[in-house]
């Protein structure tokens, strides 16, 4: 369902974005306040959620993710950002020697708000890269669905991220990103058991298309 969201997205923005591509009587520098959106696609792999006995873990399984951020320029180099993404993670306990053993699964929403500083640039116009870095804090909603019985959980998740811009056309460019969500799963929501569970970084690698207007 996300994946069709995402498209969608990408199909509008696409169709909003044209007049904009066509009036290219000023060259702009990409990386100058605009309006953009970017929809994008990776993975992501989680942190251990708890340490058991016997160096025993559980935690969630790497897995692709899906998202869209927005844009809000508040001046050359500084950014307001909103982001939503999605994933479906399995969910393993870690045995020794045996391994992991996936015994589950949860569907993630993570929101989040921050800011975005960008660096001038190496390069002007269609040609160059143009860095920056990314922080806020937000949360990530899991739906833990075991043995045919679902729980949710919420907990506050921080985030640092690093990403560059390459500009491929007037008002398009191709968004890399490497991003950190820093949380704590709410055990005892989920599961009603009174367990401190660990602070995890959980890191989404994805890659997308910035869309200016």
């Amino acid at each position: 369902m996300f994946r069709k969201i995402v498209s969608s997205a990408i199909f509008a923005s696409a169709i909003i974005a044209t007049p904009a591509f066509a009036q290219r009587a000023r060259t702009t520098q990409f990386g100058e306040a605009s309006l953009s959106i970017s929809p994008y696609a990776g993975y992501m792999t989680f942190g251990q959620i708890i340490d058991g006995p016997l160096n025993t873990s559980l935690k969630s399984s790497a897995a692709p993710v899906y998202g869209l951020q927005l844009n809000l320029p508040l001046g050359s180099t500084l950014s307001i950002v909103g982001n939503l993404a999605y994933t479906e993670p399995n969910l393993s306990v870690g045995i020794p020697i045996i391994g992991d053993m996936s015994f589950g699964k949860s569907d993630v929403w993570i929101y989040d708000g921050g800011i975005q500083l960008s660096a001038p640039g190496y390069g002007t116009g269609d040609r160059g890269i143009f860095p920056f870095v990314q922080g806020g804090v937000g949360a990530m909603k899991y739906d833990v669905q075991v043995s045919g019985t679902s729980r949710n959980a919420t907990n506050t998740a921080w985030n640092a991220g690093v990403g560059v811009d390459v500009p491929l056309m007037q008002n398009v460019g191709l968004r890399l990103l490497a991003k950190d969500y820093i949380g704590k799963f709410d055990f005892n929501q989920a599961t009603s058991l009174n367990v401190d569970a660990k602070t995890s970084h959980n890191i989404a690698l994805t890659a997308g298309l910035r869309l200016g207007f």
